[in-house]
């Protein structure tokens, strides 16, 4: 997960892309960048399956998808917003479960 969503970010950045990283009663882990960014009206779109938002780079638009698919799986939420650095802001978040002693 942290993969797909550190690929996109490299591949937007300008020059700087931030990684952070919280354990607390989850697993929060955010990622900026400070590319073109997209408009705040088309974050809903993102990881529609297929849908790419801009055409400059190469790629398939399935990666954001592959990450939401992944989240549910793992009973997880992605949420994406404009990121203070001008690009996109992608958070993950995902419960830690204690093993049964």
């Amino acid at each position: 997960m942290l993969g797909i969503v550190l690929d996109n970010a490299g591949k937007w950045a300008s020059s700087r892309v931030d990684c952070r990283i919280v354990i607390d009663d989850g697993l929060r882990i955010t990622v900026e960048d400070d590319g073109p960014g997209i408009a705040a009206d088309d974050l809903p779109r993102l990881g529609q399956r297929g849908r790419r938002l801009d055409e400059r780079h190469p790629g398939y638009g399935l990666g954001l998808s592959i990450l939401g698919q992944l989240m549910t799986r793992y009973t997880g939420e992605v949420s994406y917003r404009v990121s203070a650095l001008g690009g996109l802001c992608v958070e993950m978040e995902v419960p830690i479960k204690e093993s049964p002693t």
